[in-house]
């Protein structure tokens, strides 16, 4: 009857909007689904983009703080070479200077012996030049005076003198006397001169003495100078070389991180990033295929 049939029409509609409305809402999650899957795909392409980045900035910074220390070490290592060196020379050359002032001593004792051989030469041969120009410069009866008085003063009133002595004459120096004197003076003179020489040996010794010690001195008192600056330098070399490991070993601590991360995303994003285009294709065709059911309910015919 109608109420049957009208009753049966009800029930069919009300069947097919409930099952339209699943569909409705298989639909809706289906999308939801590929929008989200599109959202975690552009996030794991993002993210893994910036590790590989991040990965890469901070293998280069590691490489750069290991070229650091490398340098900083080979810097320290010249540093102390150079400074040992330094030392050596200064030692060395405070060697030289103490030995050049031994040789300095014994030279001057040398010269002060030369002088005081010297003088005491030319003294006593200025006594005996003295003593023989008094003896040489006395005429014959000078000396007959002094040697033979007392000869002549026992003499007979009026008898003849004695002949003077062989090799002299009256009035007359003796002629050798002048050679004897001339030898003597000379021998004063070269030891005037030997003097001389020794003096001028001296000065000139201890003028070079003076200058040796003088740039003996400067020399050392560069190196120290350059010991200083270089042990400066080595001190900062080892702050920076002690600071240098310690970024380096910041940056192998946020390296490892990074992989951790990396192994992180891809255990995350590998599946749906192989399998992207296959899975939204899926779920298109269930789409396409619920969207075909719906407007069947809906009364389309698709023969």
């Amino acid at each position: 009857n109608r109420l049957i049939a009208a009753l049966a029409a009800q029930v069919e509609v009300d069947v097919f909007a409930k099952v339209k409305q699943a569909i409705d809402d298989m639909s809706a999650q289906l999308k939801q689904e590929m929008s989200d899957e599109v959202k975690h795909r552009d996030f794991c392409v993002s993210e893994l983009d910036t590790t590989d980045k991040d990965v890469a900035i901070k293998k280069r910074e590691i490489k750069e703080t290991e070229d650091q220390i490398d340098d900083l070490k080979q810097t320290i290592a010249e540093l102390t070479k150079e400074i040992e060196d330094a030392t050596k020379e200064i030692a060395e050359t405070k060697v030289q200077i103490k030995k050049a002032g031994m040789n300095r001593e014994a030279e001057n004792a040398d010269f002060q012996a030369t002088i005081t051989d010297q003088r005491a030469t030319q003294g006593v041969l200025k006594k005996v030049l003295t003593r023989l120009a008094v003896v040489y410069g006395k005429t014959q009866e000078e000396r007959l005076a002094a040697t033979g008085a007392s000869s002549l003063v026992q003499q007979e009133p009026g008898a003849a003198a004695p002949p003077p002595p062989s090799g002299f004459e009256k009035k007359e120096k003796n002629k050798g006397s002048t050679g004897v004197l001339s030898m003597i003076q000379d021998l004063v003179e070269d030891s005037k001169k030997v003097e001389a020489d020794a003096v001028a040996a001296e000065r000139e010794a201890q003028a070079d003495y003076e200058n040796f010690v003088s740039d003996s001195n400067e020399s050392i008192a560069r190196l120290q100078k350059s010991i200083t600056n270089k042990s400066e330098a080595k001190a900062r070399s080892k702050e920076e070389l002690s600071q240098s490991k310690a970024d380096l070993a910041a940056s192998e601590g946020d390296l490892d991180r990074l992989h951790n991360v990396d192994s992180d995303l891809h255990n995350e994003c590998d599946f749906t990033l192989k399998n992207f285009e296959t899975r939204q294709k899926a779920r298109q065709d269930e789409l396409d295929a619920m969207a075909q059911a719906k407007s069947i309910l809906s009364g389309a015919n698709f023969d």
